[in-house]
């Protein structure tokens, strides 16, 4: 473990902590998925059908890396453009729904069926999931 020996308790670093606190507290909560009752079916299969993940990939990709899903996802080039912890909430909410979005589409485009399923069991059919897929603001 490092030790850096850097006083946190000077004025000016104290002051410098403050102030990221206050730029980046929110108490904003949006909730990013679908109102489409066979989403959670997809997602997670049945013992009829196997799963056709949709939000758990964008959810993973993500956390894999934050900051580059955010830049990735967005139309911000680098996390000092983003003015509040307000507009990083929203911006991460919307990013996330969209990838959800991208991985539906992905997956009616190819219209395949997942590895290791039986050749018969019909190709995939998402409807009009993609259509209702939302970041809503909840609080």
């Amino acid at each position: 473990m490092s030790n850096f020996n850097i006083d946190l308790d000077t004025a000016s670093v104290a002051e410098s902590l403050d102030d990221e606190r206050d730029k980046w507290e929110t108490s904003r909560v949006y909730v990013a998925g679908t109102n489409v009752e066979y989403g959670v079916y997809l997602e997670f299969g049945t013992e009829n059908m196997p799963p056709y993940p949709w939000a758990r990939p964008a959810i993973r990709e993500f956390k894999a890396n934050p900051e580059e899903f955010l830049l990735d996802n967005t139309g911000f080039s680098t996390i000092d453009e983003i003015p509040n912890g307000d507009t990083l909430v929203r911006a991460l909410s919307n990013a996330v729904a969209g990838k959800m979005e991208d991985n539906v589409n992905a997956q009616d485009a190819s219209r395949d069926r997942s590895p290791g399923t039986d050749p018969e069991h019909p190709a995939r059919d998402t409807g009009n999931l993609t259509a209702d897929i939302k970041a809503v603001r909840v609080k």
